[in-house]
């Protein structure tokens, strides 16, 4: 009867130090995740910003294309300083939306 309560006994404690490290594994995985979503989505708001800043370069070279007289219309280049804007706009908001996720 004794040896049936200490097998009984080291199953119950060889169980929970099994629990205890699946545990801290679960909590390192999160801890990974939630590192791995901060730099996804720094990344994204990153390429707002590059994408917007291109489309302003761009804009830029169509008005000076059209300052030399080049067939280029004023509604192409307000639309992709518009572009632009909605853009910074996106990533301005996805920045503020990571600063509350963290």
């Amino acid at each position: 009867m004794t040896k049936l309560i200490s097998a009984f006994v080291m199953i119950l404690l060889s169980t929970s130090a099994f629990a205890s490290s699946d545990c801290n594994e679960v909590t390192n995985d999160l801890k990974a995740m939630q590192k791995a979503r901060a730099s996804i989505t720094q990344s994204l708001v990153s390429n707002h910003d590059t994408f917007a800043t291109l489309l302003e370069d761009y804009s830029g070279v169509l008005n000076t294309s059209a300052a030399m007289g080049q067939p280029v219309t004023k509604e192409a280049v307000t639309n992709m300083n518009e572009s632009a804007k909605a853009f910074r706009v996106r990533g301005q908001n996805a920045q503020k939306l990571n600063d509350k996720l963290n």
